[in-house]
């Protein structure tokens, strides 16, 4: 599992447009969760995690692929558009995947690799 994250300041008042922008068309297949937060004390500052459940060769691969590449830069083109400024962008390996005990019936957290 591969998280990307990238935190920017949107152009002010543009949350609606930004986030309608920001949507994949298509949705990639390996993409399997998104989360999307504002800063309480900056709301035009957002951080997005995208998960995608592959490792880091097939995404390596993924970006050679004509197909997704043209889908990718048209995305981030309409992003453009309603970003200030790119903060920071990086992707990482998810190691471990937690969650609170109650959520998995009292069993402890595990490794992404345990899996």
């Amino acid at each position: 599992m591969m998280c990307a994250v990238t935190v920017r300041f949107i152009k002010p008042g543009s949350y609606e447009a930004f986030r309608e922008a920001w949507e994949p068309d298509p949705w990639p297949a390996a993409l399997q969760r998104v989360v999307v937060s504002r800063n309480d004390q900056d709301p035009d500052q957002i951080l997005t995690a995208s998960y995608l459940d592959l490792d880091a060769e097939t995404l390596e691969a993924a970006r050679d692929d004509t197909g997704v590449l043209a889908a990718e830069e048209a995305r981030l083109r309409r992003v453009a558009e309603r970003v200030d400024q790119i903060v920071f962008k990086g992707v990482f390996h998810v190691v471990e995947d937690l969650a609170a005990p109650h959520q998995l019936g009292e069993l402890p957290s595990r490794s992404v690799n345990d899996r």
